[in-house]
């Protein structure tokens, strides 16, 4: 459906142009509010990127992963904004429990009826990095590939993987072996 849609988009179909937006609107607000945490800027920066993506449409490129290249657009775009408006500030915690991206997650939750695990979850993911922060938030909660978060973040397919298996590590040697297997099965319930 996606790849239909970008091209329709890049043949000039407006049409399809807003089905793109709406289709994206939430995963690129969520992930936009990891760089910033004003809801105007962000909303902005949104409409400026499709808006410019609508100018330049016959220059863009084919491809598979429209949300990973809508995602890569929007943060280069909130970053370079943000540097030229000097509002520039280090991406918050990208685990968040109480996001709207994880609807599975507090059902889980809620279900197990323990919030002590996913505080505990979320307080060891605040030990990670932002960097491996952000790449917990693509690859649990928004079900990307190792390809596509390698385009987002500007890393090699090979990096993601060690990035990865890194993070994955270090929360295992925080947690307690039997807890590492309940924070694995939260993370996996919600790709």
């Amino acid at each position: 459906m996606n790849v239909q849609l970008w091209q329709r988009f890049k043949a000039g179909d407006s049409a399809a142009l807003g089905q793109l937006a709406q289709f994206h609107y939430r995963a690129l607000y969520n992930y936009s509010t990891k760089f910033s945490a004003d809801p105007d800027f962000i909303r902005d920066s949104i409409q400026e990127l499709y808006l410019e993506l609508w100018e330049r449409r016959e220059h863009l490129s084919e491809t598979a992963f429209v949300k990973s290249y809508l995602m890569k657009a929007l943060r280069h775009k909130l970053i370079k904004e943000s540097i030229r408006l000097k509002r520039f500030q280090e991406p918050k915690e990208f685990f968040d429990l109480d996001q709207e991206d994880a609807p599975i997650e507090t059902q889980i939750i809620a279900d197990e009826k323990s919030n002590f695990q996913s505080s505990h979850l979320k307080s060891i993911i605040t030990l990670l990095s932002k960097r491996q922060q952000e790449i917990i938030y693509l690859r649990f909660y928004q079900n990307l590939d190792h390809e596509d978060i390698a385009n987002i973040m500007g890393l090699g397919r090979q990096s993601v993987s060690n990035l990865l298996h890194r993070t994955l590590k270090e929360i295992r040697q925080i947690w307690a072996p039997a807890e590492f297997m309940w924070a694995l099965f939260l993370l996996s319930a919600l790709s």
